[in-house]
Formats: structure tokens, sequence, C-alpha cells
């Protein structure tokens, strides 16, 4: 994908990316899915709040480098040796505020990884991570208080991204982050927790596209093995 909002264009000026489903969702021809411009970007194919049973999203882009990933309808596993970013994670086309199980092992050799829950919402425009393990992550923004969650304390950051591409086409929108001080690779995120959190610091969602467990990575190598459901 070219440039757009990700933390990496965010905290580092440069580019990232999201990538389309593919594998996991309905046939083309059940759904109309708007196909993707030039930001990449794919429109969630349904706006309420029931999430699915199953997965039925898959992330998969790449800008460069040796990336190996590997979907399932129960997780992912994938393994990179790039300078180049990727983001790779599977989901549900639509979010909502239930809880979301993951396990499995995330480890980063070099340059900088992260282990999110990764989403958007509309009306307003929001790009949204929970941030549940980091390898020299950058850091950057205003921030905005913390959230205790699921066994440890998270520090929540806003960003403006202007004129920027989005899900929406190019746009100025915010970034909500909650970064966990207690890294961890497995366990339940009670995202609603920190919806709820954001909210009282007036960081308002909308309503759910699609919501992830995502890997992102530039800059060097690791591995990471999920399971996700909810």
């Amino acid at each position: 994908m070219v440039a757009f909002s990700s933390l990496f264009a965010a905290f580092t000026g440069f580019a990232v990316v999201i990538a389309v489903p593919t594998g996991l969702g309905p046939s083309p021809s059940s759904v109309n899915i708007t196909e993707r411009g030039i930001h990449d970007f794919v429109l969630g194919l349904h706006n309420d709040v029931r999430r699915r049973a199953s997965i039925n999203y898959d992330q998969n882009y790449q800008t460069g480098g040796t990336v190996n990933y590997s979907p399932s309808g129960t997780g992912f596993s994938v393994n990179w040796n790039t300078q180049d970013d990727f983001v790779v994670g599977v989901g549900w086309t639509t979010g909502s505020t239930s809880p979301i199980n993951f396990s499995g092992s995330f480890g980063v050799s070099g340059g900088t990884g992260l282990l999110s829950v990764y989403g958007w919402t509309t009306n307003p425009l929001v790009e949204y991570y929970i941030i549940e393990s980091n390898s020299n992550f950058p850091t950057s923004g205003t921030q905005k208080g913390s959230v205790t969650s699921d066994g440890s304390s998270y520090t929540v950051w806003e960003n403006t991204r202007v004129n920027e591409p989005s899900i929406q086409g190019t746009a100025t929108f915010n970034q909500y982050i909650s970064i966990r001080n207690s890294h961890r690779t497995s366990g339940t995120v009670t995202v609603e927790n920190h919806f709820n959190a954001w909210k009282s610091l007036g960081l308002d969602l909308g309503t759910f596209n699609y919501q992830v467990i995502a890997i992102e990575g530039w800059g060097g190598s690791g591995s990471a093995s999920q399971t996700v459901s909810n």
C-alpha cells in the first residue's frame, strides 16, 4: 500500500499500510465489496455492532523484503526479514465492543514490531490501536491519560492526521492508541474498557468498521503465531 496514516507514518514520518481482505470473507458474488483505490483501503461490509461468529477478514499488506504470512479461519502465522513495512492479521469485517481472545507468540529480532487490536470507525472517522506488545516502538503524539484493563495499565495517546489516506479517501481524522505497559502475547482484550476510557478522555468513536488482531513491523526481522477468537 502507499503512504497512509498508520502508526508508522504518525510516529516516524514514513509510509505504512493496510491490506485488503482475502480468502476469509464471503465470496465476491454474495457481497458488494468496494474496490480498493490508490490507498488500498477496503470498506467494511456492515455497519452494525454485531460480531460475526467466526473470522471473516484477512489483512495482508507487504511493501517489500521477505514476509511469509499464512492466515486461516482461526488465526495466522508470520515471519519476516525486511526493512519495509507490513501489516498482517485476521479479524472481522465489523468491529464491536466484544472481548477479543488472542494466544500465541510474538518475537522481534530487530527493528520495530507491534501486536495489537486494530480497527476503524466512521462518523467520526477514527483509526485505533490497542497495542498488547511492541518492540522498539517510537511513541509520539499527545498523551491523553491512562486506562487499567486486563491486568495492566495502558497509556493513551492521540494523533491527528491531516489530509492523509483513510478508508474514506484522503481525509483529516484522529488516531486513538492504548499502549499496554506490561507486554503480553496471549490473553483477552476487553476492548470496551478502552473505548469507555477513550470516551471519558473526550476521544469519541463512531460506527464500527473492520477490526483485527494485527502484526505490524518494519526495519528488521521477527516472527509471530496467533490464534484469534471472540
